[in-house]
């Protein structure tokens, strides 16, 4: 029984501590559902960054970096760096530049401008120019 005694007392240490060693090592396992957002948003910004990588091959891309002295491949070590809500951010900022290059703002601005300054000469004028708009006279 003695020597049951002397086995006994090692062996249940052992136990103890492995015990131990597992519950903490072990850590429940967390499972969520993945989206399908989140693998359109991942596809949606490699498209980017491929369309990026494909600006960056045109030639008057190239010709206005090099005027703003910024190194090629240095630029594209840099889109190929960037994270993916940064991809985001410059998508949005290309969808919202006109594709023409001028802002449709810009020229119902310029219209209101040009109606401002017919009122006001049609006002100041002898000559009448609109026979609908009457004379300040």
């Amino acid at each position: 029984m003695h020597a049951f005694q002397k086995m006994a007392k090692p062996i249940s240490i052992l136990a103890v501590i492995l015990l131990v060693l597992m519950s903490t090592l072990c850590q429940p396992a967390a499972a969520a559902m993945v989206g399908t957002e989140k693998f359109l948003i991942s596809d949606r910004n490699q498209e980017t960054r491929s369309y990026l990588q494909q600006m960056m091959s045109r030639k008057e891309i190239q010709e206005a970096l090099v005027a703003r002295g910024i190194d090629l491949q240095e630029a594209k070590i840099r889109i190929d760096s960037l994270t993916d809500r940064e991809i985001e951010q410059i998508l949005e900022k290309i969808n919202d530049l006109p594709a023409g290059g001028i802002d449709v703002t810009f020229v119902l601005i310029v219209v209101g401008v040009i109606v401002v300054l017919f009122i006001i000469v049609e006002y100041i004028s002898a000559v009448p120019m609109f026979s609908w708009f009457p004379p300040g006279r």
